[in-house]
């Protein structure tokens, strides 16, 4: 199975909360992977905080610690981000645009997105792993 982190999940990981790594574990997996979308809003968080250099080279050392791919958009991707925006307008259902090129990675890749975040949960194109923590 492949799992793909949103960006509300990676933050409390990056941060070591062992209930995040305690319900992972009850999972599965071969692949994981990270959206370009979730890496930039990462990024953005340690760039706008003041340990800008500490946290980069942190995360560098938790991507391969936990053997974390960064998989970047390619037209394909923005084909499958343009079906879910169409389909979010027609349904009344209102997300980000990171969060619509997160789940565009997660049917591409056809992964299993791994999220707190519940606006996901909208999105019948996409599996989501319950995390219950």
């Amino acid at each position: 199975m492949t799992i793909v982190f949103d960006t509300s999940v990676l933050s409390p990981m990056f941060d070591n909360d062992d209930r995040i790594f305690r319900a992972l574990s009850k999972h599965k997996y071969d692949r994981a992977l990270i959206p370009l979308a979730a890496d930039a809003e990462i990024r953005f968080g340690f760039a706008y905080g003041n340990r800008t250099t500490k946290n980069l080279g942190d995360y560098r050392l938790f991507i391969g610690q936990f053997n974390l791919e960064i998989v970047v958009p390619d037209q394909d991707t923005a084909v499958i981000y343009a079906d879910l925006a169409a389909w979010c307008r027609r349904h009344g259902v209102s997300l980000s645009n990171n969060d619509l090129w997160i789940a565009a990675a997660c049917v591409q890749t056809g992964g299993s997105l791994v999220t707190l975040d519940q606006d996901f949960a909208r999105l019948p194109q996409i599996r989501r792993i319950d995390l219950t923590i």
